[in-house]
């Protein structure tokens, strides 16, 4: 008696966990409505289920169940709460999939204890932490499934859709679970492993396309920024061009006066102060090619701040075939890490040696620099022990490898060396 009783409290248990649990995934939220609602379908499929148990018997019941709870349950997510079909499947399956703990634990319970009412207690009690478990940590971040492309659905999909059919293939329509047969027993692992290593690449992928915007978007920020400092520069020149227009007879007569009485020497000083006034009204142009430009634009006040010795050659078409948003994220995290290594020293150690040039049609990218601290080699790349630093080397190891390029980190003598090599860069 006390068995069957337990055993009918299981069966509605389990019933409930499916439809709120699906519900829940989806993020419908649960307030007195959708409570009602849920309990009101919950009750509908299980009175079928009862009646056909009562008209055709258990084992009728067990194998037509997808078609009595499950397919109305889609249908009811589906068309009554408005969510996409494939989520809706995605919510049920995890659902059935979830009661696979339960399931798990009583099958333990009922090894040690062989009473089949300790099998249907410790599953209700199981049912009841797990609902509470996936309720309070899992189902906000399993609504956030609505935003996925269709393709990520799909793979979200594959897992608990293995497990289903497997299930009712094997163990509900047949007993091939329990022929002890290798093929069929192995077959689970098989397809899990499958599945995973799918959603391993369809994980990367979406990974890559998220670095692929941040560096874009940090991009545009860098050309706001240089934007807004040329606007600056130039107003600056302007106003600096403005003066030495309005001086340029003073400047005249200062000159003849040192011509009229024979002080050569003083006027050629003069005249050469009054170049470099000019020249200091000239926007710094670093190279022909607008990122590059840019981005050494955008560290100059940093540079200049810690007063840093910065030499450069650039030797590069208008041109490159490299994305902006890679060539940003190399040489803006090659920069940052240099610029990070030599503040701590001294003003007249702090050195930075940047070239760019083509070769074989090839873009290498040297960059040096001193430190203050040498840094510690792990797996070839320079790892820091300072909170938040340590990300730019492995990003533009990432960047370099994803253009089939090749980076190397090293040191010689007092230098920290990056060397980049980008194959096909025009």
């Amino acid at each position: 008696m006390l068995t069957d009783i337990l055993s009918i409290a299981h069966n509605a248990t389990t019933l409930l966990f499916g439809v709120f649990i699906s519900a829940a995934f989806l993020g419908i939220q649960m307030n007195r409505k959708n409570i009602l609602n849920l309990f009101a379908f919950s009750a509908a499929v299980g009175l079928a289920d009862i009646l056909i148990f009562i008209f055709f018997g258990g084992v009728a019941t067990t194998q037509i169940y997808p078609l009595v709870v499950h397919l109305p349950l889609i249908l009811f997510l589906t068309l009554f709460y408005k969510y996409k079909p494939l989520l809706s499947v995605i919510s049920v399956l995890t659902a059935y999939f979830c009661c696979q703990i339960s399931k798990w634990v009583g099958l333990v319970a009922l090894e040690f204890s062989q009473l089949d009412w300790v099998y249907y207690a410790v599953r209700i009690a199981a049912t009841i932490i797990v609902f509470a478990v996936l309720i309070r940590y899992v189902s906000a971040a399993t609504a956030q499934l609505s935003q996925k492309p269709p393709k990520a659905l799909l793979i979200f999909a594959l897992m608990p859709l293995t497990y289903y059919l497997f299930d009712y293939t094997t163990s509900v329509y047949t007993a091939l679970l329990y022929s002890g047969k290798g093929v069929i027993v192995e077959f689970l692992g098989f397809a899990l492993c499958i599945a995973y290593l799918l959603f391993l690449l369809v994980y990367f992928k979406q990974y890559e396309e998220k670095h692929e915007a941040e560096q874009r978007s940090r991009m545009m920020e860098l050309q706001r920024t240089q934007f807004q400092k040329e606007i600056e520069a130039n107003k600056r020149s302007a106003h600096a061009v403005t003066l030495l227009r309005h001086d340029m007879r003073h400047f005249l007569s200062n000159i003849s006066a040192f011509i009229d009485s024979g002080e050569i020497d003083q006027a050629k000083e003069y005249i050469a102060g009054i170049i470099s006034s000019v020249d200091d009204t000239v926007v710094r142009q670093y190279c022909k090619n607008e990122i590059v430009n840019m981005i050494l634009f955008s560290y100059e006040p940093e540079i200049q701040k810690h007063k840093i010795d910065f030499q450069y050659s650039i030797q590069i078409p208008e041109q490159l075939s490299v994305s902006g948003a890679d060539l940003t994220s190399i040489l803006s995290n090659a920069l940052e890490n240099a610029i990070h290594a030599v503040t701590p020293l001294e003003a007249d150690k702090r050195h930075i040696v940047l070239h760019l040039r083509m070769h074989d049609d090839k873009l290498l990218i040297s960059i040096k620099n001193t430190f203050a601290e040498k840094p510690v080699f792990i797996d070839d790349l320079p790892r820091s022990s300072e909170a938040g630093h340590g990300f730019g080397t492995q990003s533009i190891r990432y960047v370099t490898e994803k253009l089939h390029g090749n980076c190397q980190f090293f040191m010689q003598d007092d230098w920290f060396i990056l060397q980049v090599i980008l194959s096909s860069a025009v």
